[in-house]
């Protein structure tokens, strides 16, 4: 009876142990498995951060484009512009990337706040450049200058006033197509304005004219 005790009492001594020993490589896996965890979560942390760094370096470089932008001259908005642009696509892509991977919640909300704000200036580069664009079409386009329907032909001394005396533009010069004009009278719509040396000044609303005196 003791002898069976005694082996009893082994058998339980030992299977105790094993239980121990199990316990423990149980606690020392789920230890690791815990420590593999929180080396990922603070490398994928980590990389978040950089890339955020990342997204803010490149917003800072198109915000210094935009500025660019607005003292180059207007011959070198449309390559600027395209290179803006494919750098503002690139960003956007790469938070598109980000926005895929995986993340906190407030780090997805940096991410879209940042994608939408690199749109944002891409649209407000494409709009200053093409009011720009339309701002110098304006510049360049200039009223057609209609012709003059008479030339000036000559200049006399009239009671004390200086005159002038004007034919049509074209046609074989006659004596009764030749007209005396005085200062405020009008050829047409044109009229005399100033006898200045050897220039005559005829205005017609808007338009002024500087025909030379033979």
């Amino acid at each position: 009876m003791t002898r069976s005790k005694i082996i009893f009492g082994a058998k339980h001594s030992r299977a105790y142990s094993i239980i121990q020993i199990l316990l423990w490589v149980w606690l020392v896996g789920l230890m690791a498995l815990v420590m593999i965890a929180l080396l990922a979560v603070q490398s994928q942390r980590e990389k978040t951060l950089n890339r955020l760094h990342a997204l803010e370096v490149g917003q800072a470089q198109i915000a210094d484009a935009n500025r660019a932008l607005q003292a180059r001259p207007e011959s070198a908005t449309a390559s600027a512009l395209k290179d803006v642009r494919e750098a503002a696509e690139h960003r956007i892509d790469e938070l598109e990337q980000a926005l895929a991977t995986r993340a906190t919640s407030d780090d997805l909300i940096a991410l879209r706040m940042e994608m939408d704000q690199i749109k944002a200036n891409q649209a407000a580069i494409q709009s200053s450049v093409e009011s720009k664009s339309r701002a110098t079409q304006t510049k360049v386009v200039k009223p057609i200058e209609t012709p003059m329907p008479f030339r000036v032909i000559g200049s006399e001394l009239r009671a004390g006033q200086r005159t002038v005396s004007v034919a049509p533009a074209s046609g074989e010069l006659s004596a009764s197509q030749i007209q005396v004009v005085l200062l405020g009278e009008a050829v047409g719509q044109w009229r005399l304005e100033e006898i200045d040396r050897n220039t005559a000044v005829f205005r017609a609303g808007e338009q002024t004219r500087r025909l030379a005196i033979p």
